[in-house]
């Protein structure tokens, strides 16, 4: 996966930095790699979900952090910090990769956390065109993350495996969403047809 992530962005310096020093090359790497696109397609069929739109900044710190959690003694508190203290599209970029790192169920907690922030951006890192929700989060983490994105504004429809992780809890709770907004005179977002299924 590293190699597939160097080779999309096409840069000397990544090839270079992945798997040296991380925290210089992890904070450099916007300047370095910058925001172009990406061929994101190409990223799918190797096996990560990401977004059309995802940059090479993210693809380049997603291939940082892979060529460092091998050598890293905590791997789960390497992530955490790097999403707790990182800036933007930095939490973004290691949002977006958890799926494809080794063992990630024991980053659970990581996912679930970051969607109680409210940062759009950041939410939809974990919640919109990422696998690790749907293969990873509990049905109550996945129920409350979807109702948080019809909260946020974030694109229902791009959650991925929606209607194979719907429940019937889902479902009461849009439906009871949709209920306090039509009676508080506020509109009921179309992405709630999305969350619900009908």
């Amino acid at each position: 996966m590293i190699e597939t992530l160097i080779a999309a962005v096409d840069s000397a310096w990544l090839r270079g930095a992945v798997g040296g020093p991380f925290a210089p090359a992890f904070a450099a790497a916007g300047r370095k790699l910058g925001k172009g696109p990406v061929d994101a397609a190409a990223l799918r069929a190797a096996g990560w979900l990401v977004p059309d739109a995802i940059a090479a900044d993210e693809v380049g710190r997603a291939a940082l952090v892979l060529g460092a959690i091998g050598g890293e003694r905590e791997p789960v508190a390497f992530v955490r910090d790097l999403v707790r203290r990182g800036e933007l599209r930095e939490r973004q970029a290691v949002l977006r990769v958890l799926a494809v790192l080794p063992d990630p169920a024991r980053f659970v907690d990581i996912g679930v956390d970051a969607c109680r922030t409210n940062v759009l951006g950041v939410f939809c890192a974990i919640a919109c065109d990422n696998a690790f929700p749907p293969a990873w989060f509990a049905p109550r983490a996945f129920d409350q993350m979807v109702l948080k994105a019809l909260f946020v504004g974030a694109p229902v429809g791009r959650i991925h495996r929606l209607a194979e992780r719907r429940t019937a809890e889902l479902v009461r709770m849009v439906d009871a969403y949709a209920s306090e907004r039509r009676a508080a005179g506020r509109p009921v977002p179309d992405d709630a047809k999305l969350a619900t299924g009908r």
